[in-house]
């Protein structure tokens, strides 16, 4: 199942000044993928809003959170599951 994670920290919060912080949370959090085994497709970060996003697959949502406690640390999460648009449209055209 596809997850879209928002992550949102503040400029006083912020791992990105210091490059142990940055290992502390991020990093911690990419390396926990990583060992629990979860598919991270892709993270991008937009700097200036201090907001993270990630697309993770996984079938344990409980793993997710586990995953992401790093982050949470320093600022707050929203977790969706999503699905692919197109799959969506062509089960509910009828096709």
């Amino acid at each position: 199942m596809l997850f879209h994670v928002t992550h949102v920290h503040t400029p006083e919060t912020c791992p990105g000044h210091d490059p142990e912080q940055v290992k502390a949370t991020f990093g911690q959090v990419m390396a926990n993928a990583d060992e629990d085994g979860l598919d991270l497709i892709g993270a991008w970060v937009d700097v200036t809003a201090h907001t993270v996003f990630m697309i993770v697959d996984t079938d344990d949502a409980g793993k997710l959170f586990r995953v992401l406690d790093p982050a949470l640390t320093i600022g707050t999460a929203d977790i969706s599951p999503i699905m692919d648009a197109t799959v969506v449209l062509k089960e509910r055209s009828g096709e």
